[in-house]
């Protein structure tokens, strides 16, 4: 058997034939319009995915009745005839590279807000979502005849945009979601009370599509577990199953977890891969239709591996397609060692409910589609750049392939940069990941590295570039402390490297951000450990399931949290704190402080003096010490900048 032979093979659902088994499920871009139409970006977007080689894409949340029913400001919409055209331009960017074209139909009932629908949700009881807080109008019968005929209208438009499918969203806490769950649907009524009758309303609009439209691809997206107290469990989620394909559903994507629930809905680096392909296989055993199964599913040969098991029909490979639209492609011609990895860092679903188009932190390219849409040739350029971490690899990918000759200096004796101790702290491993995809791909490029070597004037000159790129990365901000420099103060750096080790210490960790946070947990396996904080929350600098799951990290390990404090003066080893503008002064000691306040960019050299440098960029922390995401998108960018200066 060829590897990955079952993965890649072909399989037919109520006649629709899918040239292998990944399917990239729906995913929230933010990129509709403000008014829900298809943009040019968006068509970008998938059109990229589909030629990566998928079997089908499945179109983010299309909303059957707005503004109600919509969960996001600029979500896309499925319910007039007017959205027939766009969503038809899509459908076929989509099949003109092979891959089947889905669309899911959406209401998100109670989980929403006043703030996008301008009106209060609606749900089947009057019970409020605990994290969108807008109290529901229950609908009454008439109301849920308008939501069934939605759905069903919602499907006809579809048909008639070429989608060779639909997929009902009856997962995750939405509308269909809250009548099928008991923790959600209160109701005495034919819609309330038994499985059956909660599960009536998606029952009916199933059979209503399939009795006009039974040519179309029918799946439905649904919980078989909502993991929050009197929510649906295992056992009612497999009867909900057989009531789907009893009512006619061609296909079922078994889901779970709802808003309420957290990171089982949206998983975090803790969750292991494929872990939801368990509840997958269980529905498996209780129908005869095909499935859908995914979660944290990176790897190709995990996906292959849930088929051959017969856990699964069809494998979604979601994030992990965003991080690298060419998954299938790579996976299916021997690449699959060259996948550009996804870290589970969230950033996509951050940027989502921070009302932004999606992006990926280790694919600059998402949701930019349209600005790197061209081909570059920097074929009379040579390039210096002088930094190894991630930054500056990115930018010597991506000078190389425009057909530059490239020089990567780095002083140390191997690349990685600050993603070498990245990687370190709790749960970072994921890390390790995009910097080894990184230092292979280099490795697979015609990139000249010089490793042990040090970016200064004289090899400026040696090399006597057209263009310097500066990508040195940043050093630690040591805080303006009075008498900071009595104490034991050891940087980040010493700590997750390894080069120093620090057991029964009692630690001072300055600065509660991210990085504080997670030098803290690192730390506190041996130590007892204080972080303290000027502001009144810790963590906010990153997405909201990966934080508040770190934060209880930190509780359970009985890490002590020091918040709207200051730290005004420190005496060896005792510290001085002031409750932040208060003027309330206490004192405790410790034996080693550590500072994550920040880091300060590394310094550059003035080339201006050099005729033969005609163009000088600064990227990465080197510009302005952020995140992973700024350093890849700054390393993209210098290609696409140098390329736009040559035709000024």
């Amino acid at each position: 058997m060829k590897k990955y032979e079952l993965l890649n093979s072909p399989i037919t659902i109520n006649g629709v034939e899918f040239r292998n088994r990944i399917i990239m499920p729906a995913m929230g871009t933010g990129m509709a319009s403000i008014n829900g139409e298809v943009t040019p970006n968006l068509i970008k977007y998938y059109a990229d995915r589909a030629s990566g080689g998928a079997g089908g894409i499945i179109v983010e949340i299309a909303c059957v009745d707005a503004p109600v029913g919509k969960a996001s400001l600029t979500q896309l919409r499925i319910d007039k005839p007017e959205y027939i055209a766009g969503l038809k331009e899509l459908s076929e960017n989509i099949q003109a590279y092979g891959a089947k074209a889905i669309v899911q139909l959406h209401h998100a009932g109670r989980q929403t807000s006043p703030g996008i629908t301008g009106q209060a949700p609606l749900a089947p009881s009057p019970i409020a979502c605990r994290l969108m807080r807008a109290e529901p109008e229950v609908l009454d019968i008439e109301g849920i005849k308008k939501v069934r005929n939605d759905f069903v209208k919602a499907a006809m438009f579809a048909s008639k945009a070429g989608f060779d499918g639909v997929e009902l969203h009856a997962a995750h806490g939405y509308l269909l979601s809250q009548f099928l769950s008991p923790y959600s649907n209160r109701r005495n009524d034919d819609y309330g009370g038994s499985t059956e009758n909660r599960a009536r309303l998606i029952t009916e609009i199933i059979s209503d599509i399939k009795g006009l439209l039974p040519e179309l691809l029918l799946a439905v997206r649904f919980n078989v577990m909502d993991f929050v107290k009197d929510g649906l469990e295992i056992d009612e989620g497999l009867e909900i199953a057989k009531l789907l394909e009893a009512a006619g559903a061609d296909l079922l994507d078994v889901s779970s977890g709802i808003y309420e629930s957290g990171q089982t809905s949206i998983e975090t680096p803790s969750f292991n891969p494929g872990w939801r392909i368990d509840l997958v296989a269980q529905v498996k055993e209780v129908v005869d239709i095909p499935t859908i199964g995914g979660g944290v599913i990176r790897e190709p040969e995990l996906a292959n591996e849930v088929i051959a098991l017969g856990k699964t029909d069809l494998v979604w490979v979601g994030r992990a397609m965003l991080a690298d639209p060419q998954w299938a492609c790579k996976t299916f011609n021997n690449r699959a060692d060259r996948i550009r990895p996804c870290i589970t860092c969230n950033t996509c679903i951050n940027q989502i409910n921070n009302a932004l188009h999606i992006r990926c932190a280790v694919n600059p390219r998402a949701g930019r589609e349209y600005l790197f849409d061209r081909n570059i040739n920097l074929i009379n350029f040579k390039v210096l750049i002088i930094g190894g971490g991630p930054a500056g690899m990115e930018a010597a990918l991506n000078l190389d392939r425009a057909g530059a000759r490239v020089v990567l200096v780095e002083a140390q004796d191997k690349l990685g940069g600050l993603l070498d101790i990245a990687d370190k702290p709790p749960l970072k491993h994921d890390i390790t990941k995009i910097k080894d995809y990184l230092i292979n791909e280099i490795y697979h490029s015609m990139v000249d590295v010089r490793l042990g070597q040090f970016g200064d004037l004289a090899l400026i000159e040696e090399v006597a570039p057209d263009v310097v790129v500066w990508a040195t990365g940043a050093r630690d901000i040591l805080p303006e402390i009075k008498g900071l420099e009595t104490a034991d103060v050891i940087s980040i750096k010493e700590v997750l490297s390894g080069d120093l080790k620090v057991e029964n210490k009692e630690i001072l960790v300055i600065g509660g951000g991210s990085t504080g946070c997670e030098v803290a947990e690192f730390l506190q396996k041996n130590n007892l450990v204080t972080i303290a904080e000027k502001e009144k929350a810790l963590a906010v600098d990153i997405e909201t399931m990966t934080r508040l799951e770190l934060l209880q990290r930190l509780k359970i390990n009985g890490v002590t949290r020091l918040l709207g404090v200051e730290v005004v003066e420190i005496n060896n080893r005792q510290v001085m704190f002031n409750k932040f503008q208060e003027n309330q002064y206490t004192n405790l000691e410790f034996d080693k402080i550590v500072c994550a306040t920040g880091y300060y960019r590394n310094d550059i050299i003035d080339t201006s003096h050099l005729d033969f440098v005609k163009r000088v960029y600064v990227i990465g922390d080197n510009r302005r010490p952020k995140n992973i995401m700024q350093a890849l998108y700054d390393g993209m960018m210098v290609a696409y900048d140098l390329a736009a200066s040559c035709l000024n």
